[in-house]
C-alpha cells in the first residue's frame, strides 16, 4: 500500500498539525506500507527530498508567500505524480492547495481522505479575510471531494461551520499522542532557568500565536500574586513558556507579547522551542498547564493530555474541542475565553488544590490511547494487520 499526506509544513516545523502528521506518518511507515509526505519547503535550507523514519518527505518549491500560506506550480506537478503512484491520498486541512492533490484524487479514482484539524482565524484586514474566503472555499471543496473526513471530536464537529452537513462522512478519532519521558539533562536544563527557590510554576506550551491568547494568562498575573493564598503568597509563581519565538506569520503578535511580557520579567522565562521527544522534561517541573486559546484554531490541544500523563492538572479555554480532555478526565478546569480575572481564579484554585485534580495515569493513556487511533485508522486504510 502506497499512502500520500498533503499538508503545507511539516517537520521540522513543529506544530500540532505537523506532530499529528509526523507521529502518524512514522507509525504507519512499514515494510508493506509506503509513506510519502508532499509539503512545501517552508525554509531555503531544508532539502527538496529526504526521508526520516522510513517517510520519504518530499517540498515543493514556492513561487511566493501569501500569509502563512504559499503559491506553488511545483505543488501542482508533484501533486499529479504522487497522487498517481499512490492508493491513498489524506489531505490535511486547513490547507489551501491541498485541493490539487484532492482533486487529482477523485480524478484518477483513488481513494481521498481529509483530515480536518482545526479552523483557520486570521486577524482583522481586507487582505486577511479575502484569504480567508478563498481558504474556506479550497476547504470546503476538498471535504466534498473526500470519501471520508476525520476530526478530533464530535464536539468541535457540531460547533464548525465548515464541518456542517458531512455526517454521513464524519469520523472522530482522537489525535496521535507520545507518551511523554523525562530526560534528566533536560530536565536539569529547565530547572536552572527556572532559578532557586520553590515557585509554583505555571506552563504553556504553545508557539506565540495569536490564537494561543498567551496575553490573557500575563493579564491574570496581578490577580494571581495578589492573591491571599498562603502557599502562593509564600511561593511565589513562575511563568514558563516552552514553544517557537518566532512563528510563521505572526511577528506582530511576537512583538505584542515580548512587550508585555518586559512588565514581568521576574516572572515569565521563554524557553524557546523543546524538541517533541523532550516535552515530558517540560511537564515534570510544572504544577499547572495553561491553554488560553481565543479561537477554532486551537481544535483540541494535544500538550494537555501529555501534560495530564504527567501528573499535571490543566486549565484552558472553554472551546470547542479543547474542553473536551478536562469534560473526559475532570483534571483541570475551563474558563470562558478570553477572560482574564476568571483565568486567574481557576489557576489559583488548582494550585491550591492540585492533588485533588490529579488522576490515574492508566485511565488517562487509555482514553487517549494511540494505539486505539492508530487501530481506527488501519480499518478505514482496510489494513488491520499491521504490527504496532
Amino acid at each position: 500500500m502506497k499512502i500520500l499526506f498533503s499538508l503545507t509544513y511539516y517537520s521540522p516545523y513543529v506544530s500540532g498539525l505537523t506532530l499529528y502528521v509526523k507521529r502518524l506518518a512514522e507509525k504507519l511507515a512499514h515494510k508493506d506500507i509506503n509513506v510519502n509526505v508532499l509539503c512545501m519547503k517552508h525554509d531555503k535550507k531544508l532539502p527538496s527530498f529526504e526521508i526520516i523514519n522510513e517517510v520519504e518527505i518530499y517540498r515543493a518549491q514556492p513561487l511566493f508567500k501569501v500569509s502563512k500560506g504559499f503559491f506553488s506550480i511545483d505543488w501542482i506537478w508533484r501533486s499529479f505524480s504522487f497522487v498517481r503512484k499512490s492508493e491513498v491520498v489524506i489531505v490535511n486541512l486547513p490547507q489551501f492547495e491541498g485541493i490539487v492533490p484532492a482533486f487529482i484524487a477523485r480524478l484518477l479514482g483513488k481513494k481521498l481522505i481529509s483530515v480536518y484539524h482545526c479552523e483557520v482565524v486570521l486577524p482583522d484586514g481586507i487582505i486577511n479575510s479575502i484569504i480567508q474566503k478563498f481558504l474556506e472555499w479550497s476547504n470546503k471543496l476538498t471535504l466534498f471531494l473526500s470519501e471520508t473526513v476525520i476530526t478530533y471530536t464530535e464536539d468541535f464537529a457540531d460547533n464548525s461551520k465548515q464541518l456542517a452537513g458531512l455526517k454521513d462522512k464524519l469520523i472522530y478519532i482522537y489525535p496521535p499522542i507520545s507518551e511523554p519521558k523525562v530526560n534528566k539533562r533536560v530536565q536539569n536544563m529547565i530547572k536552572n532557568k527556572i532559578g532557586i527557590g520553590q515557585p509554583f510554576v505555571i506552563g504553556v506550551a504553545a508557539r506565540l500565536a495569536a490564537e494561543k491568547g498567551i496575553q490573557y494568562l500575563f493579564e491574570a498575573i496581578p490577580d494571581i500574586i495578589k492573591n491571599q493564598k498562603s502557599k502562593i503568597k509564600k511561593n511565589g509563581i513562575k511563568i514558563v513558556i516552552a514553544g517557537s519565538m518566532d512563528p510563521v506569520g505572526e511577528e506582530n503578535h511576537r512583538n505584542k507579547i515580548l512587550s508585555l511580557a518586559k512588565k514581568y520579567k521576574d516572572l515569565i522565562i521563554f524557553l524557546g522551542e523543546i524538541e517533541p521527544e523532550n516535552m515530558g522534561s517540560f511537564y515534570s517541573l510544572l504544577d499547572v498547564l495553561v491553554l488560553p486559546s481565543v479561537n477554532s484554531t486551537e481544535a483540541f490541544g494535544m500538550v494537555q493530555i501529555e501534560a495530564m500523563m504527567m501528573g499535571v492538572p490543566v486549565v484552558v479555554s472553554d472551546l470547542p474541542g479543547v474542553r473536551v480532555p478536562v469534560r473526559k478526565t475532570k483534571m483541570g478546569k475551563t474558563v470562558p475565553v478570553g477572560q482574564s480575572q476568571k483565568l486567574a481564579s481557576a489557576i489559583v484554585e488548582v494550585l491550591q488544590s492540585r492533588y485533588t485534580f490529579i488522576r490515574d495515569r492508566q485511565l488517562i493513556e487509555k482514553e487517549f490511547s494511540f494505539k486505539r487511533t492508530l487501530d481506527l485508522y488501519a480499518g478505514i486504510l482496510g489494513y488491520k494487520n499491521k504490527k504496532i
